[in-house]
């Protein structure tokens, strides 16, 4: 078969999200290859495709099968376009963390779709697309409307075939934390065995799935010669298990590769030890879900953390030698301004983070917080959903106000305005970072 998968365009032209690789999408075409169809990737969106433009093309396009992965802040571009590309190939389907969420109401929500793939996808989709000629028992993991659904088990992450990457504009993509130029991500491990009530693991699951430290460095290798600087790890836990950081760590050092790369981390994962082997590895950065200077936000959360973890994290990693980010929720419900203002002061003062990224907390569907009562919606500069579901205490103009506050106060330095500004030269992330600075100057301005 003949199939097409399609990240949609920008929402809007001035949309200042960065452009990553859809790297669920190239993990479906890579599957997909080896099963013997012939798959072309379509990154409208990286590509900066106008609504227009997309549909010109769409026009004359003709393909068995056209492919979508959805997130739910962002499934209206994937809802838009539906009638667009409907005449253009006989079965279209969707995948990805959306419809994992919402399951049934995904059919319901968007009749142009003849199927969707809930959980890991790469096997499912192979079954799915053979359901479509052959016919039968529907396989599992596959929505339908008119039969009966079933889970599928989730695939070893060692067998996935590493993404068709060749199938993406690579040289489309940036990061603008990156501290080489020639952009990637990765995925080392799946399923996270925490139990964040903000967090959505119904693609992944609880049970941590890893591939060896091989496996990992054999991709991470392949990236390199193909003109790679700078690997962005994906995975919600990196640092899960520090000995398999160890066996990675030592063996791109024994390797010699010249890569560097970000990871996410939790504060009570690291050490000074492991953190001094990352860096000499190659890791500049790394993204800690810190999300509260407050105890008993942290305990609503179900963070299993405290503060002094925090701390202690903050200051081995920068003694390491790695830059930081802290990822905060403002607002959590029995915060009151006082409280927010605590946890800006101590992601900005206690821990003197590198860089932050200051949130509202979202009811998603997927994660223990949905369907707690909400009618309020407040987003930040980098948010890429149209409503946000907020859960706080706090009114909206309060927590706008708050949100606003945190940015300006953590940013508005010129030595974090000048490691910006080297980022961006760095990354050669000009553009990402002139629709970033813009993005923010209008929020900034608004009330």
């Amino acid at each position: 078969m003949r199939v097409l998968l399609i990240r949609p365009p920008r929402r809007e032209a001035g949309d200042m999200g960065l452009s990553v690789p859809p790297l669920g999408l190239a993990y479906i075409a890579a599957s997909l290859i080896d099963a013997g169809h012939e798959v072309e990737i379509l990154d409208a969106y990286a590509l900066r495709w106008s609504w227009s433009l997309f549909e010109t093309k769409m026009a004359s396009t003709q393909a068995d099968v056209i492919g979508f992965s959805a997130m739910t802040p962002t499934v209206d571009v994937v809802r838009k376009s539906l009638p667009i590309v409907r005449s253009s190939a006989r079965w279209i389907i969707l995948g990805g963390p959306h419809p994992t969420a919402v399951r049934e109401q995904v059919l319901q929500d968007m009749p142009l779709l003849d199927a969707a793939v809930v959980g890991e996808g790469e096997q499912v989709v192979v079954e799915l697309l053979k359901w479509f000629v052959d016919g039968g028992e529907l396989p599992a993991g596959v929505l339908h409307r008119s039969h009966a659904f079933s889970d599928a088990s989730a695939p070893d992450v060692r067998d996935i075939p590493f993404p068709a990457r060749h199938l993406l504009p690579q040289d489309k993509y940036r990061y603008l934390f990156a501290t080489r130029r020639g952009f990637a991500t990765m995925i080392t491990s799946r399923g996270c065995p925490f139990r964040c009530s903000f967090c959505d693991k119904s693609v992944g699951g609880s049970r941590w799935r890893s591939r060896t430290a091989i496996d990992v460095v054999d991709e991470m290798e392949l990236l390199q010669r193909s003109g790679v600087g700078f690997v962005n790890f994906y995975d919600d836990n990196f640092t899960l298990h520090p000995r398999r950081v160890e066996d990675i760590c030592n063996e791109i050092l024994r390797r010699g590769l010249n890569i560097e790369w970000k990871c996410e981390g939790r504060v009570d994962s690291v050490d000074l030890a492991l953190l001094r082997l990352m860096k000499k590895a190659g890791c500049r950065v790394i993204a800690y879900g810190v999300e509260s200077g407050n105890s008993a936000a942290l305990e609503f959360l179900r963070k299993d953390i405290n503060i002094e973890q925090a701390e202690s994290a903050f200051v081995a990693t920068h003694e390491a030698g790695i830059r930081t980010l802290a990822y905060m929720i403002l607002g959590v419900p029995g915060e009151t301004e006082q409280d927010v203002r605590r946890s800006i002061f101590f992601a900005d003062k206690k821990l003197r983070a590198s860089y932050a990224q200051f949130s509202s907390l979202n009811a998603m569907p997927g994660t223990p917080l949905y369907g707690h009562p909400s009618t309020k919606s407040v987003k930040n500069p980098v948010d890429s959903d149209q409503h946000r579901a907020t859960v706080t205490d706090l009114s909206e103009l309060q927590l706008k106000s708050l949100l606003k506050e945190a940015w300006i106060r953590f940013y508005l330095k010129p030595r974090r305005l000048g490691r910006l500004g080297l980022d961006v030269w760095r990354s050669g992330s000009f553009d990402e970072g002139a629709r970033l600075a813009v993005a923010m100057g209008k929020w900034s301005m608004s009330r």
